[in-house]
Formats: C-alpha cells, sequence, structure tokens
C-alpha cells in the first residue's frame, strides 16, 4: 500500500508539474506574442515613416522638361480641324507625331481633340481625382475649369486585323514621337519615368493600350480600367529604352482619352507632375516641336 501510496503521490507531483510548465509556457508565450506585436507595431510606424519621408522626398524632387514636345495643347494632333472632330488616324498625326498600322494591321480608328468644357458632351466628366489633382475650379458654362489651359485627345480605334506574324494581335502605333540615343538603350543607373492621365469608355476583345512604350517605363490600360474614369498612371525604369512608341495592341474596339502625357527624369511616385517641351518646361512650345518625328 505504501509504495502505491507512492506511486499516486508521484503522479500527482508530477500532473502538478505538468499543469505549472504549461502554465509557464502560455505565460511566456503570451508575452512573446505581445512583443511581437509591440515590435510588428513599431515596425510599421517606422515603414510608414520612411514611406512619409520617401514621399516627401519625392515630391520635391526637381521637376525635369517633359521629353516629350506638344503633349499639353496638341497642337500637331488633327490640327487643320476644329476641336471635336474626329479625324482618321493616319490623318491626325503631323510632326513631331507620328502614327502608323504595323506588319499588315488593318483597322478603322479616329482622333478627336477636345478643350475641358468638351468633356461632359463626349463622356467624360471630370471625376474628384481629375479636378482635385489636374483641372482648376468650375467658373462658368463657357469657362468651366478656371484656369485650366491643356487639351484631351480621344482614341476610338478598331484593330480588325491583326499582324502578318501574329493574327491575334494587331499594332497600331500612336504618338510616336522620335528614337533619340543615348550612351545605350537600356542602360544606365538613374531613373527615368512616364505618366498620363487616362480614362477608359469603352473595351472589347483582347485590346490594350501603352500610352508609354519602349524609350520610357511601360504603362499598360485595358479592360480593368473601364468605367473607372480618369485616372493617374504613371511607371518608372531604370536608363532609357529605343523609341517613344505608344501602341494600341489586340482585336477589337477600345475608346480611352489621354492627357498630359509626360517622359523625363526621375521618380516621383504618385505624385502629379507635369511639364512641356525640352528647353521649354512650362510652356506649351518648344523648339523640338517642327523638327519632325
Amino acid at each position: 500500500m505504501a509504495l502505491e501510496q507512492d506511486i499516486a503521490d508521484l503522479i500527482k507531483s508530477a500532473n502538478q508539474l505538468t499543469d505549472t510548465v504549461d502554465g509557464k509556457v502560455q505565460d511566456i508565450t503570451a508575452h512573446l506574442n505581445q512583443k511581437k506585436q509591440e515590435i510588428d507595431t513599431k515596425l510599421t510606424a517606422k515603414e510608414q515613416a520612411v514611406d512619409a519621408k520617401i514621399a516627401s522626398f519625392q515630391k520635391a524632387l526637381p521637376l525635369g522638361p517633359n521629353m516629350l514636345s506638344d503633349t499639353k495643347h496638341f497642337a500637331h494632333i488633327n490640327a487643320s480641324q476644329p476641336e471635336g472632330t474626329a479625324v482618321d488616324v493616319l490623318q491626325s498625326h503631323a510632326a513631331p507625331w507620328s502614327c502608323f498600322y504595323y506588319q499588315g494591321t488593318e483597322g478603322v480608328s479616329t482622333v478627336t481633340k477636345l478643350n475641358p468644357s468638351m468633356l461632359a458632351q463626349h463622356g467624360l466628366v471630370p471625376n474628384d481625382e481629375f479636378k482635385t489633382r489636374a483641372l482648376g475650379d468650375y467658373r462658368s458654362e463657357s469657362q468651366p475649369y478656371y484656369g485650366t489651359d491643356f487639351k484631351v485627345v480621344v482614341f476610338d480605334v478598331e484593330i480588325t486585323k491583326g499582324r502578318e506574324t501574329d493574327a491575334n494581335n494587331g499594332h497600331l502605333f500612336v504618338f510616336n514621337q522620335g528614337c533619340p540615343t543615348f550612351t545605350g538603350w537600356g542602360r544606365g543607373e538613374f531613373l527615368t519615368q512616364a505618366s498620363c492621365w487616362i480614362n477608359v469608355l469603352e473595351v472589347s476583345g483582347n485590346m490594350k493600350f501603352y500610352p508609354s512604350s519602349n524609350r520610357s517605363a511601360s504603362i499598360r490600360v485595358d479592360s480593368s480600367d473601364l468605367n473607372k474614369g480618369w485616372q493617374y498612371k504613371h511607371a518608372t525604369r531604370a536608363g532609357w529604352g529605343g523609341c517613344h512608341q505608344p501602341r494600341f495592341i489586340g482585336l477589337g474596339k477600345m475608346k480611352v482619352a489621354i492627357a498630359l502625357p509626360y517622359v523625363g527624369m526621375g521618380d516621383h511616385g504618385d505624385n502629379m507632375i507635369w511639364a512641356d517641351s525640352v528647353g521649354h518646361p512650362y510652356s506649351h512650345v518648344g523648339p523640338t516641336v517642327a523638327e519632325g518625328a
């Protein structure tokens, strides 16, 4: 009996020790979780502080001149036609712009240039972001966005036949503007950036639009942007690429508006920037306008 009692006491003591150890483990685990949460909170706060400093730094970066010309008034798009007139895409571009269907691609496409007072009648009513970041305040029916001095271009593109080497994807190049050379395309640790405002009104088939491509960081616009209203799109890359070659790719239809395309140096992140014309960063004219594509 004494041995049995000793064994029972030993088992009881072991169970008590197990309970004590389990309790200590739980206490330690809870304490560690609390410390982890405190550390995560501090790290999140530090990351947010760093992101804020980066955003502040990007906003303070000096604004470089636009490496593109004629992107404020698009004076050389539909130059001989009144604003609001749809013009065949191949007839719409003049130097410094060029436009062409590539490698057997076929389609029926037009370009329409609008001033801010025409936006609503073309289904391009400014949303809050566009009004807050790009347009002036409403003043009157004849001068709806006070102080606003830029034009909007609407591409209404239908590609009906693909390329000779890819029947499912036609290529329509628009807004092309030259192929400058530097130390080497795709070389350099310095950053370059591209940005624009876009508004997608219609998409069918597999159509996509790249308002920035090749020379500058690629910006893609597709069916996921449909009916989102005006959006500020931007991208960054290292160095420069080849030619400035915005393009529509695919088969089907796409109707999209674009304003204030910019290509320049640096990385301003999501901070809306714009300056026009090399050598004339705050003017709508510049020495390159008449030089040709």
